[in-house]
């Protein structure tokens, strides 16, 4: 006999797995770093459509403006400028600072679900993006199995593959590009396979568990165009692009633990163990409680904490490279903590329109940033 789960519980299920219904969603999303650096404004649509009771056919559209300043080393006797110097530099117009950029990304994605006659389910996709120097396009698969006739366990396997191109510009990379042939950009490849194997196991009529391991690959230019290290600090003081190897392969494993407190109050716990051969190691704590304050409102609290450890080939410090193969100031490839705190609301205003709202504060051991959601979802 198939368990029967609170209400409080199938919403939140419904809220991580999707729930089958006609919908049309708009959100708004908007992120600020406390220092300035970083300022990103998010508006997105999606449409989902149920035809019959085997198809679902979900697409979303997504447009990013980003500006702000990445932090890096430049030659400040041309001013704080992206554009890799020639020759050797004086160490005392070395310096590390933000370099100012904006940028905008478009985004579409589609995704067709077919339920066969077992209610197993497979889920294909595309997305595609660009932006100024990146364009990206993705292929995944999913298939969802039940192993039993109750439907209380099931188990996942999805795939993804993703091709990337990547612009690098010949008037920022001294030396990236042949000055002969007249380009002003040289293209490189970046192409992800990713994949993972999942079991949910629903425990009683409150609670479930959810596990999964997955795998990556990621082949090409993997490192930042924009990203700068200086070598021969000592003897000849040189600013140069960054290199980081051009593969990596990652692994790790989630376990995912939800449960019914009450008939109106519910929890989700949540950790993820990452290791990759760049020598990082990461482990992340997600914690949420939900609760139903009315049969229309939703609210939820919840903690999210992240640490990692550095990359094997990073650095920020003005000394530390010479002739190494691969050296990198990315401050992504560096140890850092973080906490994320949050907020949100879901308030159905009929059956036909909900609206919600969520605010986050973001801290890390040298910024904070506060971002925001508002959105509203129209049922048909």
């Amino acid at each position: 006999m198939q368990l029967r789960l609170s209400l409080i519980t199938c919403s939140l299920l419904a809220s991580s797995w999707g729930m089958a219904e006609d919908y049309v969603a708009v959100q708004y999303m908007s992120y600020d770093e406390d220092s300035g650096r970083t300022t990103i404004s998010t508006p997105m649509i999606e449409i989902n459509k149920d035809f019959g009771t085997d198809y679902t056919l979900n697409a979303s559209f997504t447009h990013d403006a980003v500006s702000g300043a990445s932090p890096t080393f430049y030659d400040s006797s041309s001013g704080a400028s992206a554009q890799v110097p020639e020759g050797t530099v004086y160490q005392s117009d070395i310096k590390y600072g933000d370099i100012e950029y904006e940028d905008e990304r478009k985004a579409v994605s589609l995704a067709l679900t077919k339920r066969f006659a077992s209610r197993d389910e497979l889920t294909v996709g595309g997305n595609y993006s660009t932006e100024y120097d990146y364009d990206s396009t993705e292929v995944s698969a999913e298939y969802l199995h039940y192993l039993d006739s109750s439907k209380n366990q099931s188990i996942s396997l999805g795939a993804s593959y993703q091709q990337n191109d990547v612009s690098i510009y010949c008037r920022l990379n001294t030396g990236a590009c042949d000055s002969s042939s007249g380009a002003s950009e040289k293209i490189e490849d970046l192409s992800v396979f990713s994949t993972e194997l999942g079991f949910t196991q629903i425990l009683d009529a409150t609670s479930l568990v959810k596990t999964s391991i997955f795998y990556s690959n990621e082949d090409g230019y993997l490192s930042n165009p924009y990203m700068r290290v200086v070598r021969n600090y000592e003897t000849n003081p040189q600013i140069a692009p960054e290199v980081k190897p051009d593969s990596r392969k990652s692994y790790g494993a989630t376990v995912a633990y939800t449960k019914a407190i009450t008939d109106t109050i519910a929890t989700n716990l949540n950790y993820r163990y990452y290791h990759d051969d760049w020598e990082i190691d990461s482990h992340t704590m997600d914690t949420s409680l939900n609760y139903e304050a009315t049969p229309d409102l939703m609210v939820g609290l919840g903690v999210r904490y992240y640490t990692q450890s550095e990359a094997e080939f990073y650095s920020d410090r003005v000394d530390y490279f010479t002739d190494e193969v691969y050296a990198s100031s990315d401050r992504r490839m560096s140890s850092f903590d973080s906490i994320n705190y949050k907020l949100s609301g879901d308030y159905r205003v009929n059956k036909a329109i909900s609206i919600n709202a969520n605010i986050n504060y973001y801290t890390q051991d040298d910024f904070d940033a506060t971002y925001y959601g508002v959105g509203g979802k129209y049922r048909f």
